[in-house]
Parts: C-alpha cells; structure tokens; sequence
C-alpha cells in the first residue's frame, strides 16, 4: 500500500532524495549570483578582495617577480581549495532551500537552477514537468511491492 505521504508531491521528493532514488543537479553558476536565495557574497567577495589585497602588496614590498608568484598562488588555492569548497557549500544549501518549502522548490525549478535524475531519466528545469517524474520514480516500498 502507498503510503498517504507521497500524495503530496514535494513530500514524495523529498522522500525520494532521501532514499537516493532522486538526484538533484544543481547549476551553481546560477544559483551562486546575486540574487539567488542561497547566495553568500562573503564567500566570493572576500577570497577575492585577499587576494587582490595580497598580489598588491607582494607586488609593492617584493617587486614584480614576488608578485607573480602571489597571483600564481592565489590562482592555485582558488581553483584547488576554495571552489571546490564553495561549490558543495551551494550544492548543500541549495538541496536544503529546495526541500524546505513547495513554494521554494517551484522558485528555483522555475529560474531552471536544478535537475531531477533518476537513473538514466532527467527531468530537466523549467521544460519538463517535475511532478510527474517524481510521480513515475519509485520508493523503496513500492519496489518492494512490485518485487513480492
């Protein structure tokens, strides 16, 4: 029998995530702008403004060459620390923001910032109708109930 939460279609995906049956994708470049309900400005305005501030004054108390290499480095801790950093950081408060509210869900399903994928299919945002698909995907117990 199905279970009388999964009438309601945000419930069933959140259901569905939790159970790793639904994957949600997420466009960071979108959802990392201003503008976007889970966009933090300290976390590129800050990395930024130190490593300018950095460059600038290597450059300034060391000369061009020690400049240089600040900027070589400051590129090298963006691209292979910070990013990475901030990109889970948006993926998670993304997935929270989404499955906090219906309302929140539609916000971003309509900017096109998310995807829906379940094994091989994609439910792709805002084309695509999202209900159906989670509708379509199964729980653990309806598999369970087509496998007896």
């Amino acid at each position: 029998m199905s279970d009388p939460r999964d009438l309601d279609p945000h419930g069933r995906l959140k259901r569905l995530i939790a159970q790793k049956r639904l994957i949600l994708g997420v466009n960071i470049g979108l959802m990392s702008r201003p503008g976007s309900p889970v966009f933090r400005r300290i976390e590129t305005a800050l990395p930024l403004g130190l490593g300018m501030f950095g460059v600038i004054a290597a450059t300034v108390f060391g000369g061009v060459w020690l400049g240089v290499f600040a900027l070589t480095l400051g590129i090298l801790v963006w691209f292979l620390f910070l990013l990475p950093r901030i990109k889970d950081q948006v993926y998670e408060r993304t997935l929270a923001y989404v499955l906090s509210a219906p309302e929140a869900f539609a916000k971003v399903w309509q900017a096109g910032a998310i995807t829906l994928r379940a094994g091989e299919r994609v439910a792709r945002s805002p084309d695509d109708d999202w209900q159906s698909f989670v509708y379509e995907t199964k729980t653990r117990e309806e598999e369970m109930e087509t496998l007896q």
